[in-house]
């Protein structure tokens, strides 16, 4: 893989990853189809859903899956394996040695996304298609995307699925269906608008992507993952979008409770990562705070004021509101060591406004 002569930084990341300066990451495929990601912690999100399934006793995993199809179908109109879905669709034309060569042509585009490295079990031609991953992670999100560009390159409108661990590796066993979800029309993907920022990064004058970016994560591409040079933690790239949809579906069909349910989880989840650090000067320490949510593409407030016991925040950009604000408040409460609440303003789409206090 090529990397940048002056900061190290994978090309191909360099050419499809673009950091604004509004603390947003917009991802462009070759079909100029733009989406909205983000670096999370490996097991963030996968903690996330689990105190929720738990809470609500309802499975999520559903949720997540329907919605990752839509974020499979847009990769997959970047990747070579679109080109197959013009090739009739019978093993003649489709063996299954062509199939993987062509999942071995895509497998580093895969590992670049920090999704593992991917192979080929098995492949049927208009019947089946048996998928492996190495190193997985968010496995839903996963067999949501698999699926995604199953039905792509088939041309179905649906599939019957099947996922597991074998010895540590994701399986997923698709066949062939014929029906499609009920929620997936409600499951949409929204439209990444463009805005402006106030954040000014020093960028790599050969790739232009922003120094401290480059500094901060290395991609290991043998094993599919992006590592966090400073926590040493294991990082993927997640769909911003795709994540809202999920949330959206989850607060319209099970109620108003969930916002309340993810904003005190995430909030103690980010507390346990920010205990080791300095507090003393906090004008450094919320500096440092709000510029590594936007390197890793979560979103930089427009507006921020704060005092001793609060915090002010207006945000157009935010990868999730209520997420957001539960980072927020992490801080608020490993700085000041008090319990917060918030009172909103506003919450609408990445739009919010709100005070945090102690």
């Amino acid at each position: 893989m090529r990397e940048c002569s002056k900061c190290g930084f994978p090309l191909k990341v360099a050419r499809f990853f673009e950091w604004r300066n509004d603390g947003t990451i917009i991802s462009t495929d070759r079909a100029n189809t733009k989406a909205q990601i983000t670096f999370l912690e490996l097991g963030e999100l996968e903690k996330l859903f689990e105190v929720l399934s738990d809470t609500i006793k309802t499975p999520v995993d559903p949720f997540m899956i329907q919605a990752q199809k839509n974020i499979g179908k847009a990769i997959n109109a970047n990747l070579p394996v679109r080109h197959i879905k013009r090739i009739p669709n019978n093993r003649f034309f489709r063996p299954q040695w062509f199939v993987k060569m062509m999942v071995r042509l895509i497998r580093e585009d895969i590992a670049l996304l920090g999704d593992g490295i991917l192979s080929l079990d098995s492949y049927r031609a208009g019947h089946s298609l048996d998928l492996r991953l190495a190193n997985p992670c968010l496995l839903p999100m996963l067999v949501g995307s698999s699926i995604g560009i199953y039905e792509s390159v088939e041309k179905m409108p649906g599939v019957d699925f099947e996922y597991g661990l074998e010895d540590g590796d994701l399986v997923i066993h698709m066949r062939h269906g014929e029906k499609t979800p009920e929620s997936e029309s409600r499951l949409y993907l929204e439209k990444v608008e463009p805005s402006t920022g106030m954040l000014d990064y020093e960028s790599c004058p050969a790739c232009g992507i922003p120094v401290m970016v480059a500094y901060t994560f290395e991609w290991d591409i043998d094993k599919g993952i992006i590592i966090n040079r400073l926590t040493g933690k294991r990082k993927v790239v997640v769909s911003v979008q795709s994540v809202n949809a999920i949330l959206r579906e989850l607060e319209n069909e099970l109620g108003a409770e969930i916002p309340g349910i993810l904003y005190d989880t995430q909030k103690d989840l980010t507390k346990v990562l920010l205990l080791d650090e300095n507090t003393e000067d906090l004008d450094g320490f919320w500096k440092r705070h709000l510029e590594y949510l936007a390197l890793r593409g979560l979103g930089y407030p427009l507006h921020f004021e704060r005092d001793e016991r609060s915090v002010s925040v207006g945000i157009g950009n935010a990868y999730n509101q209520v997420l957001f604000a539960a980072k927020i408040a992490a801080a608020l409460e490993v700085s000041t060591g008090l319990p917060s609440e918030i009172s909103w303003v506003t919450r609408e789409g990445g739009h919010g406004s709100y005070t945090i206090s102690v």
